[in-house]
């Protein structure tokens, strides 16, 4: 064989053990048609839309709908095999139905369960450890373990205070578990076509770029802002590689050493001496260009792009409730304090407050209507939401700071931000953390603050005073709440939220332009 021969076979080989690493086997389960016991109204939904959703990523999808305990059985058999016969493969299983706890361990319930007592449940039900200890028995790379069975103990003799499930005592090597709410607490079947935790999972399954990781972070993320913190999802992960269902994030190649991209044409502010004071408790921003983004965080915030934004002036602390109150007449607010930062507010109300604010100053409002679509005139006067550039470029401290901090004013989260392991479950009043470099306070945690921008994937070219999508249907939210972990807190974090959707975690702050 010559050389070029036995090349040729050593890129066949790997290329043959590529797609078999990949290869992905799911079983998914819906049970909603219970004789004896609260019937539930989308699990069979849950479980087709998974499972389509799991196709489109590759999966070779076993799909069992209203199962028997046998059927079930079985259906965790052929997985088991499937997986056992290509060790390299991702297994997936979803459940969507009842589940019980008992004694410390969980039970998946079949359609036609008759368990009278719970002395009965271990005969007459599904044990979720032995579902895992098939998939630990198959040897394969990872297994994805989704369980959105956290619906309240239908039984009557259920014992007083045992809700939910329980997190899984010995959990698997190479395994993820996911369970739709915490231990000990319910989920909601949902008012609509799937539940609340499969809804946000769906959502996510299609972005792609996202690592399994990522896509439960997110979806837990969702689902806890959806559900105003009635519902928090657990994540257990005894898997420590980087992993993907769908498409992994474009590789970017560069060579030893590589140069800078060339910076767009910077926009010339005007000169200081010729602008007028600086609004009261605004900071003026001056115009710069740096590197948005992260390379290392969510896909979402990839890739890395060089922007260019000109200056404006950026208000020095989240809007409070008694500025709201002044302008707007009522506090929406869940946590009530003059000081604490306005929430509850839609992206809606937040431009309605803006408009109203520039009316009041005798300024040019921002904001206008076009028949269904509310226009922004970033030449006016008024006050308006900041874009997302604008936002991450203060964010990181403009030209003042280090672009290069984890979040807004340094990399210790304590410091700068009310987040979940300081905040004592609820807001604070603005300015009470440590400013960043250019005086703005709160620009990580207390609450997450509304952007002008549509959400939107990155792009890769140079970009000046980007202003977001033309069109979408979520719009940005930056910097991480009260109820958020530190992750969610780090300046290249984004999310995105209905126009409409009003929480207790979502602000805002206001930025008027250089004049």
């Amino acid at each position: 064989m010559t050389k070029k021969m036995r090349l040729l076979a050593a890129v066949f080989a790997l290329g043959i053990s590529s797609l078999a690493a990949q290869q992905k086997y799911a079983l998914v389960i819906g049970n909603g048609a219970y004789t004896g016991i609260t019937r539930l109204n989308n699990p069979v939904n849950d479980a087709a839309d998974i499972s389509a959703a799991l196709r489109e990523l590759g999966f070779t999808v076993d799909q069992v709908a209203n199962a028997g305990r046998v059927q079930m059985e079985e259906a965790v058999t052929r997985l088991k095999n499937r997986l056992s016969a290509a060790r390299g493969s991702y297994g997936f299983f979803y459940y969507a139905g009842h589940g019980v706890q008992s004694g410390g361990e969980n039970y998946l319930i079949p359609v036609d369960a008759n368990i009278p007592s719970e002395a009965y449940l271990r005969d007459r039900s599904v044990s979720m450890l032995a579902v895992l200890d098939e998939l630990n028995a198959a040897g394969n790379t990872l297994n994805i373990v989704a369980l959105d069975a956290c619906r309240d103990n239908p039984f009557g003799w259920r014992r007083s205070g045992s809700r939910g499930l329980q997190v899984v005592s010995n959990q698997p090597a190479d395994s993820i578990i996911v369970y739709a709410t915490s231990a000990g607490s319910t989920a909601a079947d949902g008012a609509g076509r799937n539940g609340l935790f499969t809804t946000h999972l769906l959502n996510n399954l299609k972005k792609p770029g996202l690592s399994v990781r990522d896509l439960f972070d997110q979806t837990g993320a969702d689902v806890r802002r959806a559900s105003g913190g009635a519902q928090i999802p657990a994540i257990y992960s005894q898997f420590f590689d980087a992993a993907y269902l769908g498409t992994r994030p474009s590789a970017v190649t560069s060579a030893p050493n590589p140069q800078p991209s060339p910076a767009p044409v910077q926009p010339a502010d005007p000169p200081a001496a010729t602008l007028p004071p600086t609004p009261m408790n605004m900071v003026r921003v001056e115009g710069g260009t740096f590197q948005m983004g992260s390379a290392n965080g969510y896909g979402s915030e990839r890739p890395v792009h060089t922007v260019t934004v000109k200056g404006f002036s950026m208000g020095k602390y989240e809007v409070a409730q008694k500025e709201w109150v002044a302008i707007m007449g009522s506090n929406p607010s869940w946590f009530k304090g003059d000081d604490l930062p306005v929430e509850q507010v839609s992206w809606n109300d937040a431009v309605e407050y803006c408009n109203k604010l520039s009316l009041k100053e005798g300024l040019t409002p921002a904001y206008r209507r076009n028949g269904n679509t509310i226009v922004c005139d970033f030449t006016a006067t008024g006050y308006r939401l900041p874009t997302e550039a604008e936002w991450e470029y203060a964010a990181k401290g403009g030209n003042k700071g280090s672009l290069s901090y984890e979040y807004s004013g340094g990399n210790n989260v304590n410091a700068v931000a009310w987040y979940t392991n300081n905040s004592r479950n609820r807001t604070h009043p603005v300015g009470t953390k440590q400013p960043n470099s250019l005086g703005i306070y709160d620009m990580t945690g207390n609450v997450w603050e509304w952007r002008w921008d549509w959400y939107g994937s990155y792009s890769r070219g140079n970009q000046s005073n980007p202003t977001g999508e033309s069109s979408g249907t979520t719009r940005i939210g930056r910097g991480g709440g009260w109820n958020n972990r530190a992750a969610f807190a780090r300046v290249a974090s984004r999310s995105s939220y209905s126009p409409s959707y009003r929480g207790s975690f979502m602000g805002f702050r206001l930025v008027r332009p250089w004049f």
